[in-house]
């Protein structure tokens, strides 16, 4: 039993003893300061990139504009001729039928041969 006492109390000795060793902050407070670091510069470029896309959206609005107003100014001729309607031809000449002659459809009656 003593035994079993003078183990837990050696127990609670070194437990107490880890409690109060000073800790080092050190390593967190660089870790912090990378992980605040990187969420800065993330935000720089999301700020960047979303900027030069506003950016871009108005210059082609500009430049799109500006091409139309020029385009009204500038009268363009084109210099390539439309092409001669072409000739048709004749039209077939079809020979009467005598009115004597009797005509036979082209379709049966349903009477099969």
């Amino acid at each position: 039993m003593k035994k079993l006492i003078l183990s837990l109390l050696a127990l609670l000795v070194l437990v107490i003893m880890l409690g109060f060793q000073q800790q080092d902050f050190s390593d967190r407070e660089a870790m912090i300061q990378a992980k605040v670091f990187e969420r800065v510069e993330d935000y720089r470029l999301n700020l960047q990139k979303r900027c030069r896309e506003k950016v871009m959206k108005e210059a082609n609005a500009r430049v799109d504009s500006i091409l139309i107003i020029r385009s009204e100014e500038i009268h363009t001729v084109d210099s390539i001729p439309r092409p001669v309607r072409p000739v048709k031809p004749d039209k077939p000449v079809v020979p009467l039928l005598n009115k004597t002659e009797p005509i036979a459809p082209i379709i049966g009656n349903g009477e099969r041969e």
